[in-house]
């Protein structure tokens, strides 16, 4: 009898799964946070619209404090809507409000300002950044030019 019930929970974990990796992108970049930063992570686009999404992941963010290398785990949320991107990230040192354009979902093009939440003050002031999202060929991830 468990046999019956295992395998439709296999079927449906393999559905979702796959549908997951669908909308999912490898991102790699570059911010400049009072410091050079490397980032490199996973976002995941929620909304089946080409202009109006929600793309939400985790990163990894590299940098150099005190001549010590620093691995930093980071959460960010950006919403798209029409190229123009509003967004959020952050970390255990800061809090990091962004704008920015969005050229398909292929490249990130941001500024904003991170503010400091930790008493150490690693990242702070007016940022910078680029990204790159990379995802394979036919997937939900990018937006889908039209032509008239």
């Amino acid at each position: 009898m468990k046999k019956y019930f295992a395998l439709p929970f296999f079927l449906f974990s393999m559905i979702s799964y796959a549908q997951l990796l669908d909308k999912t992108a490898l991102n790699i970049g570059y911010r400049y946070t009072g410091r050079n930063v490397l980032q490199a992570g996973l976002e995941f686009r929620i909304g089946e619209s080409n202009y109006k999404s929600l793309i939400i992941g985790p990163s990894v963010l590299y940098t150099r404090i005190n001549e010590t290398d620093k691995f930093i785990p980071e959460a960010n949320i950006n919403f798209v809507n029409n190229g123009v991107m509003f967004g959020v990230s952050g970390n255990q040192y800061s809090l990091e409000p962004r704008i920015g354009i969005s050229l398909f979902n292929a490249l990130f093009l941001n500024t904003g300002y991170a503010f400091p939440i930790h008493r150490e003050k690693y990242f702070k002031g007016i940022t910078f950044g680029v990204q790159f999202n990379i995802a394979p060929k036919g997937s939900k991830f990018y937006d889908r030019v039209k032509m008239m």
